[in-house]
């Protein structure tokens, strides 16, 4: 078919996808295939990640903390029981509680992996709140609010073998005695770096940080001090990370000095002597409100997450920081708002877990109204720009533990673990815990056609709700006439995203006036996966009578297809005259009287389960006189 093209007409947003909510593009065409492509906001390198998951295991509590290793997901929180995927809760429970694991493969929870711990100082729960691998990925060492696994004394501090789940007893002579946050191992292996909320470690008076020879059991000298808590938080320290080197620790926390200096929520400390390192500045995190919450490391970077619970300032920090671990120089700032809970390097992707819900400074989603969280985001790791990555997460209303979103990442290169507290993953049921695998999801939600003419036109326009990915945004549209799928009336690529509903719209003007005719648009993402959409309706209007005498009644029939239900709105010169239910796939309105003159009336079909909509106008009916 040859192609010819009219001149079209595009509405394009002035900051790109970061700046926009609501934008349309119509084009039109006598025939054949046009490509529109809108200038990308986002980086257009994949993340490694798919958006959509993959079959997990499930906890019926929130998830502070998750390894990958020995083919194994080890997960760790306040929960106490595990469920397969799929399970409803109350449905193939384990009882496993506090501690778990699930097969990195399958995702299916290792019922032999069954650890008892307890708290018999308080009677309360076990919660496990940090866990931390050895370098080489075989032993798990876990911390948190008990003091017993399996009968045995384990202070708040226990150690597992990640092939067998087996128990290696507890760290140090004698762990800590109070709650542990956050865990790090030396690169060599050697030393466990330990944060919390204590007094005492191997009997020893340390006060929130220690750290234990792996080799000796013994407690070093390390103990840098953390002082001057953040209003509204208590004491302690959240996270931890040693730098590749193995020469400096980093630490995170709702703290406002280290050592008696100011250190704003983070800092960087010798990893022997625990000495603030020379240099390091006070403020990367705004004062008085904001501290660091998640710390990863890799290579000569340390990433910086962080949040602000009281700060209305728009200079708060509540994104994400790579900072040269040597020099402590600032490479880039991610800014989004909503504060960060988990970072996880993989690939040339830094994934964030957070509720961001607004990223425009760094090139992803703006503030929306009302409010849309993203509890996975994905930046890029070398200009910390956001990419194309949409993970959301749900809760229950009245059961707050729904509502943490991602508190906890972890990789082992070929999967991505989320924990968390949330009730569903992308709209389906999933508690606490989700996996992704590599790859690019399809688009998550088909394209909705609807369809505009009019009486006697050669034309109809489709306009189009744009589909979503959760990993891509740059979509292509090929919109179909009938059931034909070798040539498309329109190929449109636009920048697409889940949380903003926008239509563009196509003329087909190689329609025969007076026909009939569906439309059918297939939606195909960068990586070639396809969704179909549902066929457009179709909406056939006539009157009882072409003319009539003043006071005499008119019947209108719009007949309706490839629609079931709803309502059709009638109209006439623009101005609705009544609306009647679609039974049978036929509406019909009776207008008893109607004034002398010529008039015009078009019909709008709209279905109740979903954005369709389909209109045929301009049924012309002459009035005479009396």
């Amino acid at each position: 078919m040859a192609v010819r093209l009219r001149p079209f007409q595009v509405q394009r947003p002035t900051r790109g996808i970061a700046g926009r909510l609501v934008r349309a593009v119509t084009v039109a065409l006598v025939a054949g295939t046009l490509a529109v492509t809108p200038a990308a906001a986002y980086d257009a390198e994949h993340t490694a990640m798919r958006g959509m998951p993959s079959p997990m295991g499930q906890a019926n509590g929130p998830v502070w903390a998750v390894e990958v290793a020995g083919g194994r997901v080890y997960a760790g929180g306040g929960f106490t029981s595990t469920r397969p995927a799929g399970s409803a809760a109350g449905s193939g429970e384990t009882g496993q509680a506090y501690l778990a694991a699930f097969d990195a493969t399958t995702g299916a929870p290792v019922t032999s992996f069954a650890p008892r711990l307890e708290n018999d100082y308080t009677g309360g729960p076990a919660t496990v709140f940090a866990t931390a691998l050895s370098p080489d990925g075989r032993t798990l060492y876990v911390g948190g609010d008990f003091n017993r696994v399996d009968g045995q004394r384990a202070e708040h501090l226990a150690s597992f073998d990640t092939a067998t789940g087996a128990f290696l007893g507890e760290v140090g002579r004698n762990g800590v005695d109070g709650t542990v946050r956050s865990l790090a191992v030396s690169p060599d292996g050697r030393t466990l770096y330990v944060g919390g909320a204590f007094s005492r470690a191997n009997w020893s008076a340390r006060r929130d940080l220690a750290a234990f020879d792996l080799t000796t059991g013994e407690l070093t000298s390390w103990a840098p001090v953390v002082s001057d808590n953040v209003s509204n938080e208590a004491l302690r320290v959240v996270s931890l990370a040693v730098s590749g080197d193995g020469s400096r620790v980093f630490l995170a926390g709702p703290f406002r000095k280290v050592n008696g200096a100011v250190a704003q929520g983070f800092m960087a400390v010798d990893a022997s002597t625990g000495q603030n390192v020379a240099g390091w500045r006070a403020d990367y995190l705004l004062a008085p409100y904001n501290w660091g919450t998640a710390l990863e490391t890799v290579g000569d970077t340390v990433y910086l997450g962080a949040r602000d619970d009281v700060s209305g300032s728009l200079d708060r920090k509540e994104g994400v920081y790579a900072i040269d671990a040597a020099s402590g120089a600032v490479r880039w700032y991610a800014r989004c708002y909503g504060d960060t809970f988990a970072l996880q390097a993989l690939g040339n992707d830094l994934y964030v877990g957070s509720h961001a819900h607004d990223c425009a400074d760094a090139g992803g989603m703006p503030e929306t109204n009302p409010r849309t969280y993203l509890a996975v985001t994905a930046l890029n790791r070398g200009n910390g720009q956001v990419k194309p990555y949409f993970v959301q997460t749900s809760g229950v209303s009245g059961q707050p533990d729904t509502m943490l979103l991602t508190r906890a990442l972890a990789t082992d290169g070929q999967t991505l673990v989320v924990g968390g507290g949330f009730a569903g993953v992308n709209g389906a049921a999933q508690a606490n815990l989700v996996r992704f695998t590599p790859g690019s999801a399809p688009p998550d939600r088909a394209a909705w056609p609807s369809v505009r003419t009019c009486w006697r036109c050669s034309y109809v326009d489709v306009s189009v709700l744009e589909a979503s990915d959760r990993d891509d945004v740059d979509l292509t549209y090929r919109i179909f006439r009938g059931w034909q799928t070798d040539t498309p009336i329109a190929t449109v690529t636009r920048e697409s995203v889940p949380y903003a509903s926008e239509t563009f719209t196509v003329r087909d003007t190689g329609v025969t006036p007076g026909s009939s005719t569906y439309y059918r648009v297939l939606v195909t993402d960068p990586a070639g996966n396809e969704v179909m959409s549902v066929r457009s309706a179709t909406v056939t209007l006539t009157a009882s009578s072409r003319t009539v005498r003043a006071g005499q009644p008119v019947r209108l029939t719009a007949r309706v297809g490839h629609g079931q239900g709803g309502w059709v709105r009638f109209v006439r010169d623009g101005r609705t005259v009544g609306r009647a239910r679609v039974v049978d796939g036929r509406a019909r309105l009776r207008l008893p009287r109607l004034p002398e003159g010529r008039w015009e009336f078009a019909a709008t079909w709209r279905d109740p389960d979903s954005p369709r909509s389909a209109t045929m106008g301009k049924v012309r009916v002459r009035v005479t006189g009396s």
